[in-house]
């Protein structure tokens, strides 16, 4: 009788873990999830993650790595057929996984009975998840630059490029104010490039991708303005510690990530935030994106539960927005940035409004080697006086369309 019992209790426990969610996500399968170690708010991640698991009954393993090593640990764990379902992935990294095989066509999914209406995200930022016509990703963040200036030393910030070069005429002092931090070379001075040459009605590449475009007169144009405004820019200045901070500098280009050191560590700057001035006054204030995505890769044993996953957390306002915050960038859904926290902000609203110019980077598989290597060292030579500006670029431009294609 009491081992009836006992046997009639393990059936009651038995069922009723089946019942439970936990039991239920362990019927229905587990989602593997990797993603950078946050600096705040890991509480509400875990939160907003176990209230999918509620929902969905689907089971979330989350594997927190620093970001500096994400992409070697991720690259090890795909060579080795350990890949996790889903994972963050840099922007730029999408269309090589995605033409190397590695991810997930999307586009069943997104247009299936739990899809997507695609017009709800920032058409910028879904769009570096588009390779030959293909979704291969939900965007999960985005960031963009715009122009920082100081209020003590310009009252109006500058919105063409004739307007800067006055201002710049005016503010400089030798040795002492510098008009602008200019772009360095290298890989982040060739991220911060695109924005110029579209402000200037240009672009990177052709339109079909197949060719770079940055040896046209845009470009050649955005990088004299950087010759230009370097007459009014002592390196020195430019290169001491916290030199915009520390009211050195009159105006920079860079992105949000600015604000809360600025507020919290120098609470005398005096900074106001405005558009990228356009070549001209009818041009386009253009800006270029960063962030990134969610992907789902190729081996994933529940890709079902993996896309209601990502959908979660970048469809509904409330979760972009979170998204958003724990990874330092901006949300993805046109609802989720008319927000308060953003729309009240002076300086934040500025960046909802550039990011609505800001152009994703071109989607080529080659494309990180094209800017960190490429463009970055035409920057170089152009700025150190080895090449003129036509010079450095058409001669990059011919060695990254032998790239493209190479890489075909």
């Amino acid at each position: 009788m009491i081992k009836r019992f006992a046997s009639l209790l393990a059936v009651i426990f038995l069922m009723a873990c089946l019942l439970t969610p936990m039991g239920i996500a362990a019927a229905k399968g587990a989602v593997s999830f990797w993603v950078y170690e946050p600096e705040l708010k890991r509480e509400q991640l875990e939160k907003a993650v176990a209230l999918f698991e509620r929902e969905t009954g689907y089971d979330v393993e989350i594997t927190y790595i620093p970001k500096s090593d994400f992409n070697t640990k991720l690259n090890t764990a795909i060579a080795t057929g350990q890949a996790p379902e889903v994972s963050y992935l840099d922007q730029p990294l999408v269309p090589r996984f995605a033409v190397d095989g590695i991810l997930l066509n999307l586009d069943p999914y997104a247009d299936g009975k739990t899809g997507i209406d695609r017009s709800k995200y920032y058409q910028g930022a879904l769009n570096t998840n588009v390779v030959g016509k293909k979704l291969y990703g939900l965007p999960l963040n985005q960031t963009c630059v715009a122009l920082y200036y100081n209020r003590d030393l310009i009252k109006t910030p500058p919105t063409t490029w004739d307007e800067w070069i006055d201002m710049a005429k005016k503010v400089y002092k030798k040795g002492q104010i510098a008009a602008m931090e200019v772009p360095p070379g290298g890989g982040w001075g060739a991220w911060l490039f695109p924005a110029f040459v579209a402000s200037a009605g240009g672009r990177m590449v052709s339109d079909d991708e197949t060719k770079v475009a940055f040896d046209e007169q845009p470009a050649i144009d955005a990088l004299k303005l950087w010759l230009e405004m370097r007459k009014y820019s002592d390196k020195e200045v430019q290169d001491s510690a916290n030199s915009f901070q520390n009211g050195l500098v009159a105006t920079k280009i860079s992105g949000p990530w600015e604000i809360s050191g600025f507020r919290q560590n120098f609470p005398n700057l005096k900074f106001g935030v405005a558009l990228v001035p356009a070549k001209t006054k009818d041009g386009i204030h253009a800006s270029n994106i960063g962030g990134e995505n969610l992907v789902i890769y190729k081996s994933a044993k529940n890709p079902q539960a993996a896309w209601e996953l990502i959908r979660f957390l970048t469809y509904r306002p409330e979760n972009a927005i979170l998204c958003a915050e724990v990874t330092g960038n901006f949300p993805v859904l046109l609802e989720a940035a008319q927000d308060d926290r953003y729309r009240k902000d002076e300086s934040l609203k500025v960046f909802l409004k550039q990011m609505e110019t800001a152009q994703a980077r071109p989607r080529m598989t080659s494309w990180l080697k094209i800017n960190d290597e490429i463009v970055g060292k035409a920057l170089d030579q152009a700025l150190s006086g080895e090449l003129s500006p036509e010079e450095a670029l058409k001669q990059a431009a011919k060695k990254a369309n032998l790239l493209i294609q190479r890489d075909k």
